[in-house]
């Protein structure tokens, strides 16, 4: 192997500080690995699995869900886990515009929902479990649905009034869904200031890195995870900015097998 591609899919995908930021990081992945690294920016999650299940993409940040259920990673090896406000996971959450006449999930009937993917644990899996869980059947409460790829597309489509109601990550306060939110996917969107949170979901375990069997073979388990956890170390701005973590650390895999029972429940 003489080189490797990280793939990722950015959050907001105009921002021209995280393209400062992703070539800090390429660098450092690079000096840490010893080969030439670049950096594949996925337009959507699907996109990002094709890469991904092609060869073309070698180490990939990506949701957990996506990782343990999507065919293309059934080769993928989980190696590190993200920290945010000093704990391994995050919430979901469905958000509205500050303006709109929704006070409760159950008003959203027969509104129009915007989600990330299918895969997505934030952007669709566990919010529709969450509407579950208060006695709503999301089969039926809404009268359109899309997927756009992205937390910034959501977000943009409820600003711009395409969505009436749209889904995202959150971080809280100690990983606290009652504290205040510190970040989200549409905190980060211009416009997106005044959004309010109608529901969140129980914790999801954050997002990790998983490398290809090819990679594993080539470099070794530890060697990728020590780089993978250099990264924070020697570039944590642009870790902060571009991932929204503070740190990478090694997997839980008691979390990863209790996110699976979570996942066939769902």
């Amino acid at each position: 192997m003489d080189h490797v591609v990280l793939g990722i899919v950015p959050a907001v995908v105009d921002d021209e500080l995280a393209v400062e930021h992703l070539e800090v990081l390429r660098g450092v992945a690079s000096a840490r690995l010893g080969l030439p690294c670049a950096i594949h920016r996925a337009v959507s999650p699907g996109a990002l699995l094709f890469a991904f299940g092609s060869g073309a993409v070698q180490l990939a940040w990506s949701s957990p869900t996506l990782a343990l259920t999507a065919p293309e990673m059934r080769d993928a090896t989980p190696l590190c886990c993200s920290i945010r406000e000093g704990v391994a996971h995050y919430h979901g959450v469905l958000f509205v515009r500050g303006d709109a006449q929704v006070g409760s999930p159950l008003q959203l009937r027969g509104r129009r929902a915007a989600w990330v993917a299918g895969t997505s644990a934030a952007g669709f899996i566990f919010p529709r479990v969450a509407l579950a869980g208060h006695g709503i059947d999301p089969e039926h409460l809404f009268s359109e649905e899309r997927f756009l790829g992205s937390y910034g597309a959501v977000a943009r489509a409820v600003r711009d009034g395409e969505a009436d109601v749209g889904a995202s990550f959150a971080v809280f306060e100690g990983g606290d869904a009652t504290r205040p939110m510190l970040r989200s996917g549409f905190t980060q969107v211009e416009g997106c200031e005044d959004m309010r949170v109608l529901l969140s979901t129980p914790a999801i375990p954050a997002d990790l890195w998983v490398a290809s069997r090819a990679l594993i073979g080539a470099l070794g388990r530890e060697t990728l995870v020590e780089a993978i956890g250099g990264l924070s170390r020697e570039a944590p701005e642009a870790v902060k900015h571009v991932f929204g973590a503070e740190s990478f650390e090694p997997v839980d895999e008691r979390q990863l097998a209790d996110l699976r029972r979570q996942l066939d429940d769902a």
